[in-house]
């Protein structure tokens, strides 16, 4: 018996992988540098990327909810649920031919996304993630639905 639970010991990991760090890109999750929390079942996903020049600007921030159904040492399969604030700034200048002026005006446009589905994740160290769900897009001026896509490559420490 004390052989069999030693056997048994050593196939297990000791050190629990709880963070996860890479990119990813998705319309409901975020686009960009990405960092996963998972400390037990209920993880939380931090997804940013800002891009900034003298006359634009453009901001994808995403945070999601994750719920882990399943978890081993090479496969995951879990539920999320996405929010993603894209703002998007720039200037655009015209010239106005009757006053031999140039006008510079600046326009905004943020997009406020929401999704929710399943996703599943393969590999040990490096892990590739797939997510795929219905998504509500720009809901703060008006409403669209479609399905989503979401993918990722993670670095789990």
């Amino acid at each position: 018996m004390l052989f069999t639970l030693g056997s048994f010991a050593q196939d297990q990991d000791i050190l629990v992988k709880k963070n996860e760090f890479g990119i990813h890109v998705g319309a409901t999750t975020g686009i960009g540098l990405s960092y996963r929390y998972w400390p037990a079942k209920i993880g939380l996903q931090l997804t940013l990327v800002p891009i900034k020049t003298d006359n634009f600007m453009w901001i994808s921030a995403g945070i999601t909810g994750l719920y882990s159904f399943y978890d081993s040492k090479y496969i995951r399969f879990f539920g999320y649920l996405g929010n993603h604030l894209i703002i998007y700034n720039y200037e655009v200048t015209t010239y106005d031919y009757l006053t031999g002026k140039s006008i510079e005006r600046t326009s905004e446009n943020n997009t406020y996304n929401i999704g929710i589905g399943p996703g599943f994740g393969f590999g040990k160290i490096v892990r590739f993630n797939f997510m795929v769900g219905y998504g509500f897009y720009d809901i703060s001026d008006k409403l669209n639905m479609f399905p989503s896509g979401e993918i990722g490559l993670y670095y789990r420490f």
